[in-house]
């Protein structure tokens, strides 16, 4: 006799499916005693095979159980997702397999079937059946969202950004501040592709598709002052990158460098000074201070600079600051003075080790270098400098 503790974990974790399948069709009051005797017989023989550990026969019968009466095809979706997500795959496949191959599916369920088969052969990698199954749903049901986000990330697996885009177009209407974003990263990547290859013209044209579906949208924003600066149209560029605050005051530090060089070639110091300064004021938040102590180090002297960080370590204190300060100090002569710095110096890249330059908003991963989709949870545009709760060092 099997012991319950002998049973593998797939089919322990079954077995409530199993049950609640047996315990509908032998409660059910529509049926009559024949039918309910031969249900009985057959259900447990396959549950037998189940415990066996004899999984193709026990599905077999299940599956055929299943066409005597058609409203408890929900236990074998069900079933089915217990095998997807204990990476049976195989056994959830056979299962909707078994399911579509049925002359008698009623045609209700027959995109349910579809999609699952469709989950399935994602599961498996097999990108290629998942998408014609997903169109397949299209063809009876040409405004399903679940066919259609799911053909946008087998297109985003594949970086087909065209087919993403053409697809993605049939959920705009309904949803454009959702649906927008995507569309927009995926005419950056075009623009990436297309300057890569030194097409300029398709950089632009794509860049400016993306603000059209997302006027927020950063990246096309940067591809367009790069243009702009490669032409030497400094002050296009200025005035792009001015922007970024409007669209999402997060991305301000990887565009600093970027604005500081147009201020220069436009020779208008002290306006960046200025602008460095109210921007402060409004956005603490931000890990700023590298980039201003720079320019303040730049235009001015040294000492000028060490004085603003210092000014800033005492209104809020953090490790970029206090690293922008270590540099400073680095060349002190001062032999106990030196040794002092190189104990700090040492505490601070020690405290350096458990930061991240970039950090998801929506997940929380973490990484040193800027992601436009998060390699966790896949969100677009979530991946920004990282920046400290109150009371956090950053």
């Amino acid at each position: 006799m099997i012991e319950f503790s002998e049973l593998p974990g797939w089919a322990i974790a079954a077995l409530p499916v199993i049950a609640l399948l047996g315990l509908y069709l032998l409660s059910s009051k529509k049926k009559n005693t024949s039918h309910i005797n031969h249900f009985s017989k057959e259900y447990f023989k396959g549950l037998n095979h189940l415990l066996n550990d004899e999984q193709d026969k026990a599905l077999d019968i299940f599956v055929k159980l299943v066409e005597t009466d058609w409203d408890t095809i929900d236990t074998h979706f069900a079933l089915g997702k217990i095998y997807r997500k204990n990476g049976e795959i195989d056994k959830a496949i056979k299962i909707h397999q078994g399911l579509i191959a049925r002359p008698s599916l009623p045609e209700r369920y027959r995109n349910k079937v579809l999609l699952e088969l469709g989950y399935d052969y994602l599961g498996a990698g097999w990108f290629d059946r998942a998408e014609g199954l997903f169109k397949e749903v299209l063809i009876h049901d040409p405004k399903s969202e679940i066919a259609l986000h799911n053909l946008i990330l087998i297109y985003q697996q594949e970086k087909d950004w065209h087919k993403a885009i053409g697809t993605a177009e049939n959920l705009f209407s309904e949803n454009p501040a959702k649906v927008g974003p995507m569309i927009s990263q995926y005419y950056c990547e075009l623009a990436d592709l297309a300057k890569g290859k030194g097409d300029i013209n398709q950089v632009e044209h794509n860049a400016n598709q993306s603000l059209r579906y997302d006027s927020s949208c950063v990246r096309a924003t940067i591809l367009l002052a790069d243009l702009a600066m490669n032409a030497g149209d400094y002050a296009k560029a200025k005035e792009l990158l001015m922007h970024v605050e409007q669209q999402d005051a997060d991305f301000l530090p990887i565009i600093m460098d970027r604005l500081v060089e147009c201020h220069h070639q436009l020779d208008e110091t002290e306006d960046l000074l200025d602008y460095l300064d109210d921007l402060e004021s409004r956005l603490e938040e931000l890990p700023l201070i590298e980039s201003h102590a720079r320019v303040i180090e730049r235009y001015k002297d040294k000492d000028a600079a060490i004085k603003y960080v210092l000014t800033r370590l005492k209104q809020s204190p953090s490790l970029q600051g206090m690293t922008q300060l270590l540099r400073y100090r680095d060349t002190e002569t001062d032999n106990e003075s030196y040794t002092m710095m190189l104990g700090l110096k040492s505490a601070v890249d020690v405290m350096w080790k458990d930061q991240s330059a970039y950090q998801c908003r929506q997940c929380g991963f973490k990484s040193n270098t800027l992601y436009w989709m998060c390699p966790s949870c896949h969100n677009w545009g979530s991946v920004k400098p990282f920046v400290a709760s109150p009371g956090v060092d950053a």
